[in-house]
């Protein structure tokens, strides 16, 4: 029986199934959790307790994270609407590096007798992550959080958010588990094995299988983890694209980094970017903030228990597919409509050549940025352009493995599930990627960005 099977004729609402729970979740804080925890406030209003496991930065109390989380705009409608909500939001100490999480063992006490839901958001997303610490947080953090699973007294699902991109070396993505690219024993004999840095560096690359990063390397083998090491669990796995601004939800355009692909619309936009390592007819998998939200609430609350592990792809790129070339063309129109551009009107063109991709940049970029420049210089100002240009070709770089490549990613299962819901938990929670419309969803992305990090009017 999956995930998605039911065993009873009455339809029970997903604010109905959360009432009177208890959820624990991980990387609350982030830009998706922030969303989530925001929607289940919102719209599970009768929920019992959200516990958030918190680190503690720049000796800060865990308490004056909570406050200074719940201060933020996002939370703006829970506050008008139902303020006595966030007496609900309980923060813990904690960190999932950490042997036992570190979290103190009272707190652990109360989580196994209460919490029936647990939903994993953190992760270090940096790609550049060094081996060994993305296989401490991404792996054994997840490892570390599913042994708590396994002694909580009332659980009823854990919820593991991965990414689509774990299997890139797949020019389709289906919503199943897929066989892991390396054990996890032999990366930690790698990681151990006193080799020079050259030769340990070569041996780590052979083993990620041609992924890009350390990153999807990681979520690839914790997928793996929790399919072999749920157990009894009823667990599902969650796999958004490239996570980006708010539809609708808890704010138009929502956005608070610059993150997955914001950086580059927002580089595009200003006009400088002009020219990717991409094709026009490549699909850049875009899904808003809090489709992924909704999902994840839905496919928990519709979760029965079972062996079984349910994925779901959070996804456009197979339902609703959305080209490179008309987000050129879409973020061009925007830009020149609210005169957000800095050097001459913004364009985007695509290449498949790494050496016309290094020509037509010059061209394009880097001398249109010098001439500026020396017209700061003249206007007794400083110069930016040429600064601004080296940290844009560090941005591009990063995300250049995907933006020149194409994955068509399966979601049907996510698709059904949205169908299976009632009419009322629809329109509440919208997640299905066809009812995106590109040309309206494009401008509210762009605005959100002018809005929340360019902190324009």
């Amino acid at each position: 029986m999956s995930c998605t099977d039911r065993t009873e004729d009455t339809y029970e609402s997903i604010e109905s199934h959360y009432a009177g729970k208890s959820v624990l979740i991980t990387g609350g804080t982030g830009f998706l959790g922030k969303v989530f925890v925001e929607k289940l406030l919102y719209s599970c209003p009768k929920i019992n307790t959200i516990f958030l496991l918190l680190r503690k930065k720049n000796q800060s109390e865990t308490s004056e994270r909570i406050k200074q989380l719940l201060e933020s705009p996002i939370f703006d409608r829970v506050r008008k609407e139902r303020p006595e909500n966030f007496e609900k939001v309980v923060p813990l100490s904690g960190d999932i590096t950490l042997s036992n999480l570190g979290i103190s063992q009272e707190d652990e006490q109360m989580i196994i007798e209460k919490v029936s839901h647990v939903f994993h958001f953190a992760a270090n997303v940096k790609f550049n992550e060094s081996m060994k610490v993305a296989m401490n947080t991404n792996v054994e953090g997840t490892r570390r959080l599913l042994n708590l699973c396994h002694r909580m007294k009332n659980i009823e699902v854990f919820v593991y958010v991965s990414t689509a991109y774990s299997n890139t070396d797949k020019p389709v993505l289906e919503e199943i588990v897929y066989p892991p690219p390396a054990s996890i024993d032999e990366v930690y004999d790698i990681l151990e094995q006193e080799v020079s840095e050259v030769s340990h560096e070569d041996k780590l690359k052979k083993l990620i299988c041609g992924r890009p990063n350390t990153y999807t390397f990681a979520k690839a083998l914790a997928e793996s983890l929790v399919s072999q090491e749920h157990g009894d669990v009823p667990t599902i796995i969650i796999r958004p694209s490239i996570v980006s601004a708010s539809m609708r939800e808890p704010l138009t355009g929502w956005l608070d980094n610059w993150f997955g692909a914001t950086a580059l619309i927002a580089t595009i936009a200003k006009g400088l970017v002009r020219i990717v390592l991409s094709k026009n007819t490549n699909i850049l998998d875009l899904i808003p903030v809090d489709y992924v939200s909704n999902l994840t609430v839905a496919a928990a609350a519709k979760c029965k228990r079972s062996r079984e592990i349910t994925v779901y792809n959070c996804c456009t790129s197979d339902a609703n597919p959305f080209t490179v070339g008309l987000l050129g063309k879409l973020i061009a129109e925007d830009s020149v409509k609210h005169n957000f551009h800095d050097i001459i009107r913004p364009t985007l063109f695509c290449t498949n050549s790494e050496w016309l991709l290094i020509f037509f940049t010059l061209i394009l970029q880097t001398i249109p940025a010098f001439v500026a420049d020396c017209w700061l210089r003249l206007m007794g100002r400083p110069p930016r352009f040429m600064k601004m240009q080296r940290k844009i070709l560090q941005t591009r770089s990063a995300l250049q493995y995907f933006s020149s490549r194409s994955w068509q990613m399966k979601c049907q299962r996510t698709r059904d599930l949205f169908a299976s819901l009632s009419f009322s938990d629809r329109l509440e929670f919208p997640f299905d990627p066809t009812h995106i419309k590109w040309e309206t969803y494009m401008p509210i992305y762009c605005m959100g960005i002018r809005k929340f990090l360019f902190k324009l009017s």
